[in-house]
């Protein structure tokens, strides 16, 4: 609700950088299904192209050191971390791809709407309303009737599982700190520092499993510029500027469309149709993120 008691309503730039959002992250899957090369290389060169990206970019636009150095010491921490839980989510979500389907993989990572909500409300003390946890409930049944169809259909690993629940608690994590900082830094600094430090974190990971870093095919390069392109620039950046205007929470349940994406793109690519399964949760998951946004869980916008 607004002020004054007035509900609020998206404008349609709001509207249109969601859903291109959720499109672009939905790619991120297929991208890595289709790389040979190790899953911290795919994150770490995921993150480092897309910060070289932005650093061309906002050099460009030859504003970026002002706004550097603009930014608190606090700030700048709370950056740094997030990137630490950014650089975490990818290296657990990618490496679940390597021993679980895609379908599993993506409906399990995407349950950090619900991580949100419970660290909001064990340790930040902002409790949500009935309805807003009924909606998250029947986003929840969504995601794991795609999930519990999957199982039954195709061979996983429950470590797979296990490493993407991982990578959805850390999302939480990002997620939560990004809704914090957005509220007084824009979004180009703030995604030049995240994703800079994330490819760093990333690239410790590398070195300290002992991985090559250059000994790729150029079509696997390739693989990682299409990830830092579409998924993360277009897609996770998408998320990062709504966190100016929507929830952290709302952001991570508006995520929760990406198993419909992934899973229409997996029938494109790699002609794997989904299951009744997979069509019933996916209509509970429009289900939720109708419910969801007619709670009115966004802020006014800046």
């Amino acid at each position: 609700m607004g002020k004054g008691g007035k509900a609020l309503f998206m404008k349609p730039k709001t509207v249109l950088i969601l859903i291109s959002g959720v499109v672009a992250v939905s790619f991120a899957a297929i991208f890595i299904r289709m790389s040979t090369a190790p899953p911290l290389i795919i994150s770490f060169y995921r993150m480092f192209f897309s910060s070289v990206l932005i650093f061309m970019f906002a050099s460009l636009r030859g504003d970026i050191g002002a706004e550097l150095r603009k930014l608190r010491g606090k700030d700048i921490l709370l950056l740094i971390i997030a990137g630490l839980f950014l650089s975490f989510h990818f290296a657990f979500w990618v490496t679940s791809l390597s021993y679980t389907s895609v379908a599993s993989s993506v409906v399990l990572v995407t349950t950090q709407p619900l991580f949100i909500v419970l660290i909001e409300g064990t340790f930040l003390d902002k409790n949500p309303s009935k309805k807003f946890l009924a909606g998250l409930v029947v986003a929840a049944a969504g995601s794991f009737l795609i999930g519990f169809g999957d199982f039954h259909t195709a061979e996983f690993g429950l470590i797979g599982d296990v490493f993407a629940l991982l990578g959805a608690i850390m999302a939480a994590g990002y997620f939560l700190i990004g809704g914090e900082v957005r509220d007084r830094i824009k979004i180009l600094p703030y995604i030049l520092i995240v994703y800079g430090f994330s490819s760093v974190f990333l690239f410790g990971f590398c070195l300290l499993k002992g991985l090559p870093m250059l000994s790729y095919s150029g079509y696997n390069f390739f693989i990682f510029l299409l990830l830092a392109l579409i998924p993360t620039l277009i897609g996770h950046t998408s998320f990062n500027w709504l966190l100016k205007e929507v929830k952290a929470s709302m952001v991570g349940v508006t995520i929760l469309g990406e198993p419909i994406g992934a899973s229409l793109l997996a029938i494109i690519f790699f002609d794997e149709y989904p299951s009744y399964w997979v069509i019933a949760g996916g209509s509970f998951v429009l289900l939720s993120i109708y419910l969801l946004w007619r709670q009115r869980q966004f802020r006014e916008v800046v």
